[in-house]
């Protein structure tokens, strides 16, 4: 029952997103934001040297680092958590409101998604924070460790990322705290665990295959650019295969989000 049940959900939300291709301009934007803010963090890196060394700090796991420069940064660290964080529920908030609504039968625009996740600023910037702590906090606990403690870390990392699995549909509709949130999307994985196993294994299928085969016909480009000796046959093939597949990497990215909505 739950595996029919989750291929059903699976197929909703691909006639959800055929049927509001606009709501492709979240997870875009998401990457563009992203992408945009950790660049300059990293050019400062460079840029500022007392900065890029407490960036260092933050990754390398060596002596040689004094105390404060681990503690700026792990700050560093945590700061670059809750950016990523913030952005990636920001514009999945507004996704998911949005196929919460045409799941219920209205007609989202992307106004309507950018306006419930304004609504919901407040519960972002919370569960933003509350993330990015814990993150920081593993990390940090991390770089103490060997190698039994750093796989049991990384374990519990795997178990809070399933436990939070159902926070952004969550944060959509109820608009709950950071706690209630991850209560609320325990209570709702053990409801619908075989669901959503089922949907993400089906989708990770499908995107995977259609990668692999991309893959394959760019290979197959790149062979007759090199039998031809065409630059001109290889440019065009890499830069078809890198577009094709950053649009299937978009595309996966929004049918994850409306099937959590669905799942919902």
């Amino acid at each position: 029952m739950g595996v029919k049940k989750g291929l059903d959900i699976t197929r909703e939300s691909w006639e959800v997103l055929k049927q509001d291709r606009e709501l492709l301009v979240f997870p875009i934007c998401s990457a563009i934001a992203a992408t945009t803010i950790m660049a300059t963090i990293a050019t400062a890196g460079f840029l500022v040297p007392e900065f890029g060394k407490w960036m260092l700090a933050m990754l390398d796991e060596d002596s040689s680092h004094t105390f404060n420069e681990h503690a700026l940064g792990l700050v560093c660290l945590f700061v670059l958590y809750f950016v990523q964080w913030f952005i990636v529920v920001f514009f999945n908030t507004a996704l998911v409101g949005c196929a919460l609504i045409r799941f219920s039968g209205g007609d989202p625009t992307v106004k309507d998604g950018f306006r419930i996740a304004r609504q919901r600023l407040p519960q972002i910037v919370a569960w933003a924070l509350f993330t990015s702590a814990v993150g920081t906090i593993l990390s940090a606990i991390e770089q103490k460790l060997g190698w039994l403690g750093k796989f049991i870390i990384r374990f519990i990392g795997m178990a809070w990322a399933v436990a939070t699995y159902f926070v952004v549909p969550v944060l959509a509709p109820e608009g709950t705290g950071p706690i209630t949130a991850v209560q609320r999307s325990v209570t709702l994985l053990k409801k619908s665990w075989g669901e959503g196993l089922t949907g993400n294994i089906a989708i990770h299928l499908i995107s995977g295959g259609i990668s692999f085969l991309l893959i394959g016909l760019g290979m197959t480009g790149i062979t007759v650019a090199i039998y031809f000796e065409s630059m001109v046959i290889a440019i065009v093939t890499i830069t078809l295969l890198l577009a094709v597949l950053i649009l299937v990497g978009i595309v996966t990215s929004a049918l994850r989000q409306v099937f959590l909505a669905g799942l919902y």
